[in-house]
């Protein structure tokens, strides 16, 4: 990974920096701690932006929209703050992988991830896209939001099996500071959706196809759009036939097939309305195809088993954040960058996405209202030939009857029927809301018991079931006094607790680092 040029900042705004991460389009990351010790991400903007109205405006927009984006499955933005020209955001540090890693350590290790876990971590980005879909302002104004940039780099999943969905950088909506001029294509050219290849309106649907090609790639492990150049990739997106999966990998699901059919769909008005109908088949998927037990602990069993060497080291760079020590060099942001994905296969004879044949899947209502209107019209052909078929049989039936004697026939004793009204079914129970609780401690790798029952050791992301019954969280480390605490999972929190040591054990005092330097990932 490219280093930056300027010396490493000693302090952003309150916050000490530790480590660079990255430089994007218009802005760098940090790693940085607050005076608690608790390790943040800061994005700031590039010094040379710093002084254009426009892309100060778009760095504003993205604090706005992430500070009302409060959801499980989306990246939170703790504030914007200002110092000097300095413009920076500050927001929480996930521990773990985006999915584009993800996929390359799978290809890496010739592994699949089940079909089943692939269909929940989508089912959790729609989750979070639903809800930035639905996102109103402070007087309860919708915003119309389009993120404009679904792709693997922005879907991020951590060791504790959360999902979420990171970067409104360059999302859209309808109260924003900064317009995006009609035509101007942003996003990654990859997972773009054919009509913000023309540079026309967006709406949500948009954002539904970009998933659908996530969601595509993660099955298959092909690259679906990847060509020589933009120009070709665009020319892909908007023309070139699309493989079904199932020719990709044998024995794919046609349940799985079937939802990216219609998150495929070029026309807009052919693919999921919303990101909630789509998660809704999703679910739906997951049930046929037996996953078994919690999927946010399979999940975080998955990561272990693949990231193992990533998450002990993460883990160590923790401590050395929390407690001061030398850093040294820290970890790629970007796992197996040398692993290359393959390309669909292009063959002639492929068969498009539009000609397989959709897999069963229990339709509402809304669904069945909205089928293709050209299966309308010949359903309506059809019942007009048999009509005109059933018409004229029925004359001839008739003229035959009325020429045949009519025979009486005894019907027998008259039976009473007495009919009881069946009860109402009761209704399905109210499926159940969860939350996030972050554990952290100092030192890490304390053992949490949460109600007898072992979650690993800190830090941990506990997702919860909500409710306002507390929960005992127990923990331990050698060498330090036991905690307890009781906590009411009534909404996402972050708990630390810094442990002190037994009674005859010293603690030894890390030495403190030298004057800050530069430090980069590698």
């Amino acid at each position: 990974m490219a280093q930056t040029e300027a010396p490493l900042p000693s302090k952003i705004g309150r916050h000490q920096v530790v480590g660079y991460i990255a430089t994007g389009g218009m802005a760098e990351l940090f790693l940085a701690k607050e005076q608690t010790g608790r390790p943040v991400v800061i994005k700031r903007i590039l010094p040379h932006l710093a002084r254009q109205t426009s892309f100060v405006s778009m760095f504003v927009d993205e604090a706005r929209i992430g500070t009302l984006a409060k959801h499980p499955n989306l990246v939170e933005v703790h504030e914007l703050g200002q110092v000097g020209t300095d413009l920076f955001l500050v927001m929480e540090y996930l521990v773990g992988e985006n999915l584009a890693g993800l996929v390359r350590r799978l290809v890496k290790r010739k592994e699949k991830m089940a079909y089943g876990l692939a269909a929940y971590i989508i089912a959790e980005v729609c989750d979070g896209l639903h809800a930035a879909h639905e996102m109103t302002d402070d007087r309860g104004n919708r915003l119309d939001l389009v993120h404009r940039d679904v792709s693997p780099q922005n879907v991020f999943v951590t060791y504790g099996g959360d999902v979420k969905l990171l970067d409104f950088g360059v999302a859209t909506a309808a109260y924003r500071l900064t317009q995006t001029a009609s035509g101007e294509v942003k996003g990654k050219y990859a997972y773009m959706s054919p009509e913000q290849c023309r540079g026309e309106p967006l709406d949500k649907r948009s954002d539904i196809f970009s998933l659908g090609t996530v969601l595509y790639e993660l099955t298959t492990q092909r690259r679906l759009f990847k060509r020589a150049n933009e120009l070709q990739v665009m020319k892909a997106i908007c023309d070139d036939p699309i493989p079904r999966p199932s020719r990709e990998t044998d024995e794919y699901p046609e349940v799985l097939e079937a939802i990216c059919v219609r998150a495929l769909a070029r026309d807009r008005r052919e693919r999921y309305a919303t990101a909630a109908e789509m998660r809704e088949d999703l679910l739906k998927a997951m049930e046929q195809l037996g996953l078994d037990g919690d999927p946010h602990e399979a999940l975080a069993s998955k990561l272990a088993r693949l990231f193992g060497d990533r998450i002990e080291s993460k883990r160590n760079l923790l401590d050395r954040v929390r407690s001061g020590g030398d850093l040294g060099e820290l970890l790629r942001a970007e796992v197996d960058e040398q692993v290359d994905v393959p390309i669909v296969s292009q063959r002639s004879n492929a068969t498009p996405l539009s000609k397989v044949r959709q897999a069963t899947i229990p339709m509402s209502e809304t669904r069945r209202r909205k089928r293709r209107r050209n299966g309308a019209l010949a359903a309506m052909f059809a019942v007009a030939i048999v009509a005109g078929v059933g018409v004229g049989a029925w004359l001839r039936m008739q003229r035959h009857r009325a020429a045949a004697p009519v025979k009486a026939i005894d019907a027998g004793p008259k039976l009473e029927v007495q009919v009881h009204e069946l009860p109402p079914p009761p209704p399905p129970p109210p499926a159940p809301q969860y939350i996030v609780i972050t554990v952290e401690t100092d030192p890490t790798g304390a053992r949490l018991v949460v109600d007898g029952q072992d979650r690993g050791t800190t830090p941990v992301d506990l997702r919860l079931p909500k409710t306002d019954s507390a929960v005992h969280l127990a923990l331990a480390q050698p060498g330090f006094e036991p905690r307890t605490q009781d906590v009411v999972p009534d909404r996402d929190q972050r708990l630390y607790f810094s442990l002190k040591p037994r009674r005859g054990t010293v603690r030894k005092t890390p030495k403190r680092p030298p004057p800050p330097g530069f430090h980069r990932f590698d």
